[in-house]
């Protein structure tokens, strides 16, 4: 029998190629409880070869011999899946496996005679046979505590107890069990015993195997190589990692006020990464539980006045710019899904009309500077070498001003359309009226968009592809302005006129994966050094960072589907592999990933809050999204697999499509995709 889940390889991006790496986490389709050996050397994950120990939330569980706790990892002596992980440990082969349930994390361990059971900062105590620990979970804006309830099964004595550690004499095999709950110890024990007690770890990791191969199974694709198919369900399984189910029984807790409260939750979220396909990926695919993760929404903000931004298990952190659950709500409401949206858009009204658009900040009052973009349009930067004149501004993240006023026009543009389906036809005018303001920033001379002081004037000396310092940060969010012109996802054929039409776009378009750092005393080298997160280049495009990912399509806008189609297919088969090394950015918790799905599967969601999809290139010859209620989406490309990239023609069930668009509503009815495949373009299919 074939299982999906065999085709995940979780350490798939465990070498970043320039900042954080992925790790090869057992969990559960959005679970709390994640296991990976714990390292604490190597930056990138895969480079470690000292294992600390295995964790159950903040607890680390680590088999010795004697009073040898020391173990190192050697990967050729490795089995790592998304349900269960195996490993031989050096210097005593002691025998290590992983696997959890929704709250539990469980270890097997075979050849060691002593256990250490740490809980780092915590207190722990023993109620029978069962071992508790209390412990701070790390962060800055309230007091989080973690609670959990830690079973040993299989002989063992109590050698040594400490107010955070404890070592165990143990037999030759032993499983060790840890609850994880926000709530109380106790809770941490109804979990312990409801999911993990009286089964056997063969039974839970063939649990797990089974809930991983139903949600995988929600796609199932045909042709192509067994790489590419470790590729795409690596991306899928990434991809169901986040937002975090935090419920626990009937209750869950809140960082938002610190409480309690009934009901289903989700929180763990970075919504500038996840807002551009991950989300609208869980909403096609998951739309029960993408209902739940607007709900948690709403009470997020009922509890804070805000929408969120990036929430965690403490609150919102104030983490990147924008306002982007205006985009998550705003994308819902156009596919038809069922929310509370008059409660989420008290929440986003408050973020627009009177917060600071300052990045990495949250909860600060309007001021000058949100004027400057309420009445002309633009956020207002700073003169090269003027100082920052405001105190509340992150003295490393500075303004942004650029990628600030390009988001929020964005955003604007989502909060209008919630405005509007809420009957509220003022604050809808003013909001549209706001998602404008991009154009107040194109700068026809340069042919580019560029920072304005708040005077009106042209930053002096601007350049768009050197410009703003490290991460272009005085003028730009990690990225340069030949990325961040084109964040005008609302309104891309608007973004053309400024350019000079259509052609002239995808001249710029072209340029963009061709133009590279030639320039005098400059180079790739200084580049890489003063953008860290463009990673993946092709030309100025940068595959490895979220603002990029829209791009190639919007080839779909401006008449030339077949340079989307050749551009993207390029892109997956080089930066997305089956190696360590095969993610080529962050992979911010699913976002990196949801884009691989979307493009592999042959479409991708230019702009949430529109209900359609810019078609691309399928890397498969056929695939089939089983959607809600019964209904089943083929996407049929003969020939994809064996990399024919270029659409001669296309249809839709059974009717010529001449477009490259799909509807939302024409996937979610179910039906069939027909894409004729061929070596080279056709430069007639789909312009428009």
């Amino acid at each position: 029998m074939t299982h999906l889940a065999d085709y995940v390889n979780p350490y798939i991006g465990t070498i970043s190629h320039m900042l954080t790496s992925t790790r090869p986490e057992v969990l559960l389709p959005y679970g709390k409880a994640r296991s990976a050996p714990v390292v604490r050397d190597c930056g990138d994950y895969y480079c470690n070869d000292r294992v600390v120990g295995f964790p159950f939330g903040e607890g680390i569980a680590t088999p010795g011999k004697g009073d040898d706790f020391t173990n190192y990892l050697d990967h050729s002596r490795e089995e790592s899946r998304c349900y269960v992980h195996r490993l031989e440990l050096d210097p005593y082969g002691i025998l290590a496996e992983s696997t959890v349930t929704r709250h539990c994390c469980v270890h097997r361990f075979q050849g060691q005679d002593r256990l250490r059971l740490a809980f780092p900062q915590g207190k722990v105590w023993r109620e029978g046979e069962l071992f508790f620990a209390q412990l701070p979970l790390q962060g800055t804006l309230r007091p989080v505590t973690q609670f959990l309830c830690v079973s040993v099964e299989g002989p063992y004595q109590v050698v040594s107890q400490g107010e955070g550690e404890v070592t165990l004499a143990v037999g030759e095999r032993v499983t060790v069990a840890g609850g994880l709950s926000l709530i109380s110890p106790e809770r941490a024990r109804a979990s312990l015993l409801e999911e993990a007690a009286g089964k056997s770890f063969d039974a839970l990791w063939e649990q797990a195997r089974q809930i991983w191969d139903r949600q995988l199974g929600k796609v199932l694709v045909t042709g192509n190589t067994q790489e590419k198919k470790t590729v795409f369900y690596t991306g899928l399984y990434r991809a169901f990692q986040r937002m975090t189910d935090y419920t626990e029984g009937d209750a869950h807790y809140s960082g938002f006020d610190g409480k309690v409260h009934k009901g289903v939750f989700y929180s763990n979220d970075g919504l500038w990464d996840s807002f551009r396909c991950m989300h609208p990926l869980q909403l096609l695919l998951d739309p029960a539980r993408h209902r739940e993760i607007l709900q948690s929404y709403v009470e997020m903000t009922r509890e804070s006045g805000l929408m969120p931004c990036f929430p965690g298990v403490e609150g919102d952190r104030p983490f990147m710019i924008g306002f982007h659950g205006a985009s998550l709500f705003a994308d819902a409401l156009a596919k038809g899904v069922e929310a509370d949206y008059a409660a989420a858009y008290e929440g986003i009204r408050k973020n627009a009309l009177e917060q600071s658009m300052l990045p990495w900040r949250c909860g600060l009052p309007a001021g000058e500077k949100e004027r400057c973009y309420w009445e002309k349009g633009y956020y207002p930067a700073l003169q090269q070498g003027e100082p920052e004149n405001d105190p509340q501004a992150d003295p490393f993240e500075r303004r942004q001003a650029v990628a600030v006023t390009l988001e929020h026009c964005y955003d604007d543009w989502c909060a209008g359309k919630l405005a509007e389906h809420l009957g509220r036809g003022e604050e809808a005018a003013l909001f549209y009226r706001r998602a404008q303001g991009y154009r107040s920033l194109y700068r026809e001379d340069l042919g580019w968009m560029a920072p304005r002081a708040i005077d009106g004037a042209w930053v002096e000396g601007f350049d768009p592809k050197f410009g703003g310092g490290l991460g272009g940060r005085d003028y730009t969010a990690e990225n340069n302005t030949w990325t961040y012109t084109w964040s005008v996802f609302h309104d891309p054929e608007g973004l053309a006129e400024l350019m000079g039409g259509k052609e002239k776009a995808v001249e710029k378009l072209d340029q963009l994966f061709r133009e590279g750092f030639h320039q005098a005393g400059k180079s790739k080298y200084l580049f890489l050094g003063q953008f860290p997160d463009s990673t993946g280049l092709m030309g100025q495009f940068s595959m490895g960072n979220e603002p990029s990912f829209h791009i190639p399509y919007l080839y779909d806008y401006y008449g030339a589907p077949w340079k989307a189609q050749r551009r993207l297919r390029e892109l997956m088969d080089l930066w997305f592999t089956d190696s360590p090394t095969g993610i080529c950015g962050d992979e911010d918790g699913g976002a990196m990933s949801s884009w691989l799905v979307f493009s592999a599967l042959g479409f991708y969601p230019v702009c949430p809050g529109k209900p359609e999809y810019a078609l691309g290139t399928p890397l498969f010859d056929e695939a089939q999204l089983l959607l809600e209620h019964g209904k089943v989406f083929r996407v049929v490309s003969k020939g994809a697999g064996e990399g024919l990239r270029y659409i001669q023609a296309a249809s839709l069930n059974g009717k010529p499509l001449e477009t490259p668009f799909l509807r939302h509503q024409d996937l979610i009815q179910g039906g069939e995709l027909v894409l004729t495949m061929g070596r080279r373009p056709n430069t007639g299919w789909g312009a428009r």
